[in-house]
């Protein structure tokens, strides 16, 4: 009983503890604010969520076609919330309260709502696994809370939630993998690894790989550092690790293959910038956005005498080490995956701090005064050196006088207990300790996060209106689906959010997440050069206005603003409206299913441009392998007929200096050249200027933007296609700078292949089922024929034809497609993650030797108790 009420007593101080340090973000609740980023928070985390909520309670385990164009969500939201465990537990609860009628029907909203009360939980229960790992190596009940109190409540902790809400899952696993590597030290009981391993690689390959690297690390520190001296033998210890480590991973790669596998079948230009090895001002004392290094640390790492205790040396080093990971950006890339440095891994200082504090606050009653006094002394020099040496924080600054004052309370606070050892007084040492971090840490929320990230615009009221999800513009769409009644795709974006159609339930044309197929993107920077309207990684947009993409691949229509510019793609005509949003709809639409019997080869057609690549996907197949059956077009370039004028700046051999606020080039059209249809123009264009920012680059009505140099999400894709309506004028026009600008192409189009191919296209029955395609035809070719749908070529489809497989074709770059057979074709496309049935057997298989493993373990134990008690 006694046992009982002290559980209830801890985790009740734990979720105190864990409201106190939310109050910032509650009462920002209260006012109708959410705690969510305005940028990656309502971009990426919110539709996702919504997204995913979707498609699994229908079932839709694996493939969603309304992800972009298409693509297996098990495997590429891996990195998100697909396989997040305290994802899939709150959408259960969802789903509970959904069904009794207790919430409305679940959206955005409902998600932003959640992410609070979930984030309280979390940390509560984080803060309680870093209780028990605390107590499981004999730290004592109150400096073991203490600890963790500070590893739960940590500035990453919340950084992590706001911006990127799935990293902060990682605070919960650390602490298992850490109780399940010393309970293999100690106990010889390899399960809780097993169990740690296998929840950590399924939950999130990303972090998985963090918080081995740390776990490496702390084995091999264990290794030097001995606690007790029937610890099992290095040898030994290896022999429970390694089938551990595989069996856990078995277990969990049922997520961890798909996943992995997408993140390698993503494409991001390589990081090639140099990469320092130390060279991080991070204030670690007093700014840190992610870590802000307790004061009560800072006095008990300086105090020389308990470095003679083994569990506060092993602490005390690692979190000296992880202090020093923190100044080098070269550590910061191999955490992130040897690419560009991200500096994600501080949970992993903050538990090892953590670990700091708890085992000291045991070991300071006994502490000398001499080593405590001089331990307070050097904390001083540590923070005045850091005001000091950092240039960029003023004394004067709020904020540094905060902390400043925090940090003297809690110095004085335990240098009088240096001259006052009485244990009531340490208990008063902690409430002034926590009397001063808790407000510090709501306050750092409010500066860090609210001001300086703009946290605080994102509102409830926010998510309803026109720049997100108004009901007039969700009303106005699935009034234009339903109308159709076949699956189409409409173009939609609010505020330049590519993942809109996520957040509003439709099928679109555009999504932005870190990880994507790469066919696609390929299809997009290289084999079609398609202008996005915007230059990024991770997203693509649109088919740049480019009316024979949309017929091609299932554009039917496209929703505007009507108080901005309308620049509708050729044969896009009106078809329904409400008050501020027009829907126009593509009259040259081609059929989901198209058949052909002429072939184009990839190699073939890597001489030509865009436009004629373009027309060989309009006259029939492009085919990655194989012979082609037929030769594409070329059209004449015509920029023999074209003069090439600068504007507001000069222009020479390719370099082009813009003197005024905008200039650039005019290409002016000789007379005789159509003013009806589009043209295309293609050039290289790189700005001079490497330190330049994000510029705009504007084509007569077409707009876009192009990355600074400095900028990781750049493209590097610097050759541009751009189309635009016909005209005697093709004005480019750039802000004042240097730029090269060059190898200029310039192509007609009249559109009448499209509007032939439409007129003859044949209607092919198909069916979208879940993770399904199935389409029927008759195929009354003698055998020739080529089948192919607009979704997405990625591994992990399978097509079969009349009950038989096939092989699976990559068609028109980045699509599916088969060949046909005599007669009647049942072809049914169908979409597993990759590897999924070996998966399942190893991931079965896995588990069933864990437990057998347990079970002879379990067994030998207790035949070496029996013989004990006999002996």
């Amino acid at each position: 009983m006694k046992r009982r009420w002290k559980v209830v007593l801890l985790v009740s101080a734990a979720l105190t503890f864990a409201i106190l340090v939310h109050m910032h973000f509650i009462r920002g609740y209260l006012d109708g604010r959410i705690m969510l980023g305005p940028n990656d928070g309502m971009a990426q985390m919110l539709p996702f969520k919504q997204h995913l909520y979707e498609q699994y309670t229908q079932g839709n385990l694996f493939y969603s076609f309304s992800f972009g164009l298409g693509g297996g969500i098990y495997s590429q939201l891996a990195y998100y919330f697909s396989t997040s465990i305290v994802y899939l537990l709150t959408m259960l609860v969802i789903k509970v309260l959904d069904i009794a009628n207790v919430i409305g029907n679940p959206d955005v909203i409902t998600w932003a709502k959640a992410i609070l009360p979930v984030s309280i939980i979390r940390l509560t229960t984080a803060l309680l696994l870093a209780v028990a790992v605390f107590r499981y190596i004999r730290i004592p009940l109150l400096p073991a809370f203490a600890g963790a109190c500070f590893y739960s409540g940590s500035a990453i902790y919340f950084r992590h939630v706001v911006y990127w809400e799935f990293f902060s899952n990682a605070f919960l696993w650390l602490p298992l993998l850490v109780l399940g590597v010393e309970k293999i030290i100690r106990e010889r009981k390899p399960y809780w690894f097993i169990a740690a391993v296998a929840i950590s690689v399924f939950d999130n390959f990303y972090f998985s790989y963090i918080s081995f690297i740390f776990i490496g690390i702390y084995v091999i520190a264990r290794w030097v550092i001995k606690l007790s001296e029937d610890e099992l033998p290095i040898r030994s210890q290896l022999l429970y690790f390694i089938p551990a480590l595989l069996l856990g991973f078995g277990i969990g790669s049922i997520s961890f293959i798909p996943s992995v596998y997408a993140f390698l079948n993503n494409y991001r230009p390589a990081f090639d910038d140099p990469i320092p090895f130390y060279g991080n001002e991070d204030n670690i004392l007093f700014t840190s956005r992610t870590l802000l290094v307790p004061a009560l640390f800072v006095i008990l790492v300086c105090v020389a005498g308990f470095y003679r205790n083994k569990l506060f040396r092993l602490f005390a080093l690692l979190s000296i080490l992880f202090i020093f990971f923190q100044g080098s950006p070269r550590i910061a890339s191999i955490f992130n995956g040897f690419s560009a440095p991200q500096y994600r891994f501080e949970y992993l200082s903050m538990f090892v701090i953590a670990g700091t504090i708890a085992v000291g606050l045991t070991l300071l009653p006994k502490v000398r005064k001499a080593h405590l006094l001089l331990a307070i002394g050097l904390a001083v020099l540590l923070y005045c050196l850091h005001l000091r040496h950092d240039v960029t924080l003023d004394w004067e600054d709020d904020w540094a006088r905060y902390v400043w004052r925090g940090v003297a309370l809690v110095m004085a606070a335990f240098l009088i207990y240096t001259f006052k050892r009485k244990a009531w007084m340490l208990g008063l040492c902690l409430i002034v300790v926590f009397a001063t971090y808790i407000p510090l840490i709501n306050a750092h929320q409010e500066k860090q996060l609210s001001g300086a990230g703009n946290v605080e615009d994102s509102t409830l009221q926010f998510l309803k209106s026109d720049r997100y999800a108004s009901s007039e513009q969700q009303e106005l769409i699935q009034d234009v689906l339903e109308s159709d009644g076949t699956f189409t795709r409409l173009e939609w974006k609010t505020d330049n959010r590519n993942n809109t159609n996520l957040v509003q339930s439709f099928p679109g044309v555009s999504i932005y997440s870190s990880i994507l197929n790469k066919e696609l993107l390929f299809f997009y920077y290289y084999d079609l050069n398609i202008d996005m309207k915007r230059e990024s990684v991770s997203r693509y947009a649109g088919f740049g206005n480019r009316a024979n993409l949309y017929g091609l691949l299932n554009g039917k229509y496209i929703m505007y603003d009507k108080q901005e510019p309308i620049d509708a793609p050729y044969g896009f005509e009106p078809y329904m409206a409400s008050s501020n949003y027009v829907v126009y709809r593509n009259d040259n639409m081609l059929p989901f299913a198209k058949v052909s019997d002429d072939v184009f080869q990839e190699k073939d057609l890597e001489s030509h441009t865009p436009l004629e690549r373009e027309h060989a996907m309009l006259d029939g197949i492009v085919l990655a392998d194989g012979e082609s059956s037929e030769d594409a077009d070329s059209l004449p370039d015509l920029m023999d007929q074209v003069t090439v004028e600068a504007a507001g700046g000069t222009y020479q051999d390719g370099q082009l200096q813009v003197d005024e606020e905008e200039g650039g080039l005019d290409l002016r059209l000789d007379e005789g050249l159509p003013q009806t249809g589009d043209y295309y123009t293609s050039f290289y264009l790189k700005n001079n200027d490497p330190s330049a920012p994000l510029y705009d680059l504007a084509v007569n009505e077409f707009k876009t933007d192009r990355k600074s140099q400095q900028s990781i999400y750049r493209t590097k894709v610097d050759d541009l296609t751009i189309r635009v309506k016909a005209a005697d004028t093709i004005r480019i026009r750039l802000p004042k700078g240097s730029y090269t600008i060059k190898d200029f192409q310039l192509q007609h189009e009249d559109y009448q292949k499209l509007e032939e191919t439409a007129a003859e296209a044949e209607e092919i029955p198909f069916l979208i089922h879940n993770n399904q395609v199935i389409v029927d035809y008759d195929n009354q070719q003698n055998g020739d024929g080529y089948l192919k749908i607009p979704v997405p070529y990625e591994k992990g489809w399978q097509v079969s034809v009349n009950g038989e497989k096939q092989e699976l074709l990559k068609a028109d770059y980045a699509f599916l497609g088969v060949k046909l057979q005599d007669g009647e074709n049942h072809i049914v496309f169908t979409y597993r993650p990759p590897f999924w049935n070996i998966l399942i057997v190893l991931c079965l298989g896995s588990l069933l030797l864990s437990l057998g493993w347990g079970w002879l373990l379990r067994k030998r134990h207790m035949a070496g108790e029996k013989g004990e008690k006999e002996a």
